[in-house]
């Protein structure tokens, strides 16, 4: 059995760093509920049993209230441009996969990744990654009902239906809702270490991998 208690993070790429590592979440209108939720739980809870941990915001694409499955509404606390302080930024989910996201969170995304954030998608937020055309040649997956539609809208990227996840370095992406918990796990991993992540995991109640 792992304590959590006082845990420091060991071989993963983020200890060198002296400032917290930013994580931002994008909310949108119709956000999906379970994604974001997921994504809030793996970086945005306090976790006081670590030394080191992430700095966690939400932002939106105009900072006006959105609102979720579910009847939930969420209040972003920044704009769009708090994508440009982020080093990882996360899409959880998408409303209409087949639709174009707005110009402006493409033109955002597009300049964060060649300031050299982290881009990473839940389920069918692959597809905002896709309109950006960072995917061009690259990996990546999605939800398996959403993967032919992904494929005629965008012939060249390399779509892996049959995995969890996919780790292309600065831009990652996983398939179906909770294979989005996978992901973040293996996120984790790669910043703050095994011993980290497993922490992480078992307050979670859910399996390491």
């Amino acid at each position: 059995m792992i304590s959590i208690v006082n845990i420091v993070p060991r071989a993963g790429t983020l200890t060198r760093s002296p400032a917290p590592h930013r994580v931002v979440a994008l909310a949108y209108e119709g956000l999906c509920t379970f994604e974001f939720g997921i994504v809030v739980e793996m970086f945005g809870l306090p976790r006081p049993e670590l030394r080191q941990w992430y700095q966690f915001s939400v932002c939106g694409i105009d900072k006006r209230p959105v609102r979720a499955i579910g009847g939930i509404t969420i209040v972003p606390t920044h704009g769009l441009s708090e994508l440009q302080r982020a080093d990882t930024i996360i899409i959880p989910g998408w409303p209409k996969p087949i639709a174009p996201p707005p110009p402006q969170l493409v033109r955002a995304l597009i300049k964060a990744h060649e300031r050299g954030a982290r881009l990473v998608s839940l389920c069918v937020g692959s597809f905002v990654l896709a309109a950006t055309g960072l995917l061009k040649g690259r990996r990546a997956t999605t939800h398996w009902s959403f993967v032919d539609a992904m494929a005629s809208a965008f012939p060249l990227v390399r779509i892996e239906p049959d995995v969890l996840y996919l780790d292309e370095g600065d831009i990652l992406t996983s398939a179906g809702s909770a294979a989005g918990i996978d992901l973040c796990l293996h996120i984790i991993r790669k910043d703050f270490g095994a011993i980290v992540a497993n922490a992480v995991a078992r307050r979670a109640v859910i399996p390491p991998h």
